[in-house]
């Protein structure tokens, strides 16, 4: 297996980001919490961002009917990225109850 390696450039880049200001603050609150977990998550060379911090964006944004759009682009994007968190956490799931 191989060992990913922590790209401390794209670390940088991610601390950088934040949301817009004219966006509602629910959204700005919720873009930031993904953002510091997508950091955590690179920091500890983790498979993926916990799908708590997506699913609480996801709806966030569902409130917003101006950001539908988003919304949907956004769970087209993710959706297959979920459905392969789901299997692998099945899986692990599956292996310790054994």
């Amino acid at each position: 297996m191989q060992e990913k390696v922590i790209d401390k450039k794209y670390i940088k880049h991610l601390k950088k980001l934040e949301p817009e200001t004219w966006l509602p603050e629910d959204m700005q609150i919720a873009i930031n919490t993904f953002i510091q977990s997508a950091i955590v998550t690179e920091e500890n060379d983790l498979p993926y961002v916990p799908s708590e911090y997506v699913i609480k964006l996801l709806d966030t944004i569902k409130k917003h009917k101006e950001y539908n759009s988003l919304y949907l682009e956004l769970v087209e994007i993710l959706l297959p990225e979920l459905k392969q968190a789901a299997a692998e956490e099945l899986d692990e799931n599956t292996k310790r109850s054994i």
